[in-house]
């Protein structure tokens, strides 16, 4: 009975490659297919979307921390001596981005509590804005010491703050791990922060 059926199949398979080849032959002797004819794409548009690329602010860096005279004393104890994980955040108070970009900071230290430390320096006052949205620090506007303290840094060719707001991240060995400038997504942040920690 088992070569009956192998039998039968073996025939089927046979008939079944014979009748593909023959009207490929067929096809072949017969009219062409016609041709494809391409589908008008309506002026201005594209068959790709226009993405935006909504990364260009972001860097990845490994670095170590500057040690110079720039890096005000508390600062330095803190990433450099005692190898705490720290967002660094410069802003300007009267700017809604850096407001925006202070909400997304504080949502992510309270759900990851301990995870990092913040220290901030509003330079809002120190600075000089371009056409092009950047910024230079002006160090003769600072006049007291603590503020002339976080404007040397900011200015520092290590941290280099070319825009408000802006974002210095380091990790428990003392380097810089994350830049960023700008408006940033929440998730974005919250996995850099993770990543500092460990």
């Amino acid at each position: 009975m088992r070569r009956l059926v192998v039998a039968a199949v073996v025939v089927a398979l046979a008939l079944a490659v014979a009748g593909c080849s023959s009207s490929s032959s067929d096809s072949s002797s017969s009219t062409p297919a016609p041709a494809q004819v391409p589908v008008p794409v309506a002026a201005g548009s594209s068959t790709l979307p226009n993405v935006v690329n909504r990364s260009e602010n972001e860097t990845t860096t490994f670095e170590p921390f500057p040690a110079d005279a720039n890096v005000p004393a508390d600062l330095h104890q803190k990433v450099s001596v005692d190898k705490q994980p720290t967002l660094i955040y410069f802003y300007d108070s009267t700017q809604q981005a850096s407001k925006e970009v202070r909400i997304v900071i504080d949502t992510i230290r309270n759900r990851d509590r301990g995870m990092v430390d913040l220290v901030a320096y509003d330079i809002g006052k120190y600075v000089t804005t371009n056409p092009d949205g950047s910024v230079d620090i002006q160090e003769t506007l600072a006049t007291d010491a603590s503020a002339k303290a976080a404007v040397m840094f900011a200015r520092d060719q290590a941290i280099n703050v070319t825009f408000t707001p802006f974002i210095v991240l380091t990790d428990g060995q003392g380097y810089i791990i994350f830049k960023h400038r700008g408006i940033i997504d929440e998730a974005f942040l919250e996995r850099e922060v993770l990543r500092a920690s460990r």
